[in-house]
């Protein structure tokens, strides 16, 4: 979204990466870090982490526009200061209310609120936003895979692996990552053509992936009303795509030819002509509409 915002919002952007870890120097500071951390129950990491948010907040005394899209990674002190800064402020919230209870608490922070999930923009008020897609087509010559999924360990993971055994019993040729961090290890047993991974792929890589392959995977969450970032990723890469979210329907791009719904992973039926037939290219308009640069122009009105 940075990079977005630096290219279309014809302002300067300054970026608060809330997720920004601080790598020790040296030996010397990991040691101290873990003394402090037995002994004075600090972490030099968490307050390298604050110095730098406020530091960054720091480099104007005050801002046209403030985008948060994920206050629950910010400190309430630093977000609060953030806010106190800027003549305005949004609220972007990429995941459900359902998901994150915890976002309830920033609900009377923000100047704009906007979500993709339609269920919680009529309750809450929200104005509503789709996800959006950056990177376009890429010419590959050959697809050396059918399908690919990247996910995250949760619940979803149950589907995952039956709408995978029913690939490899149909010679569906399909490709998985799941991210889960060490601390929580997968306790189910994976098809082999499903890898697990502890490394975070950047949002910004994450569609590199999926270039080997003629259909993207996409699993929603329960009760999710909204579509991910996945169908978008899609349309922008001129895939094909399967996916469990009925609303897709709903959007002016659906097109069944290009988007096969799967109503339930215990009955799972995808035709070969899906599967074999090229993807069929939708209206220039209707693809434009979605990309990053009308999205933020949607953003900052």
């Amino acid at each position: 979204m940075y990079n977005g915002l630096s290219k279309y919002s014809n302002c300067e952007v300054v970026n608060v990466n809330s997720t920004h870890l601080y790598k020790y120097k040296n030996f010397k500071e990991r040691v101290c870090n873990f003394f402090l951390k037995v002994f004075k129950k600090q972490n030099l990491k968490i307050k390298k982490k604050i110095e730098y948010l406020r530091n960054t907040i720091h480099q104007y005394d005050s801002y046209d526009l403030l985008i948060v899209n994920r206050p629950d990674t910010i400190g309430d002190e630093e977000l609060a200061l953030a806010i106190r800064l800027a003549k305005r402020s949004v609220c972007l919230f990429w995941d459900s209310m359902d998901k994150i209870p915890s976002q309830k608490k920033y609900l009377t922070q923000f100047d704009r609120y906007f979500s993709f999930d339609s269920q919680d923009c009529n309750h809450y008020g929200f104005e509503e936003v789709t996800n959006f897609y950056f990177a376009e087509k890429h010419k590959i010559s050959d697809h050396t895979w059918d399908v690919a999924l990247l996910m995250t360990y949760d619940n979803r993971i149950h589907s995952a692996i039956k709408i995978f055994e029913y690939f490899n019993h149909n010679n569906i040729k399909a490709k998985a990552k799941i991210f889960t961090y060490k601390s929580n290890p997968i306790q189910e047993k994976l098809p082999e053509n499903m890898e697990v991974i502890h490394d975070i792929i950047p949002f910004r890589d994450s569609y590199t992936y999926y270039l080997d392959s003629k259909i993207i995977l996409d699993l929603a969450h329960p009760n999710q009303t909204g579509l991910s970032f996945r169908p978008f990723e899609a349309m922008g890469l001129e895939k094909k795509l399967i996916t469990t979210n009925h609303s897709i329907q709903n959007f002016d791009f659906f097109n069944s030819a290009n988007i096969h719904i799967i109503d339930d992973p215990n009955f799972i039926s995808i035709p070969n002509d899906f599967l074999e037939s090229p993807y069929h290219p939708i209206l220039a308009s209707i693809q434009d509409k979605y990309y990053l640069k009308n999205w933020i122009k949607a953003i900052i009105s």
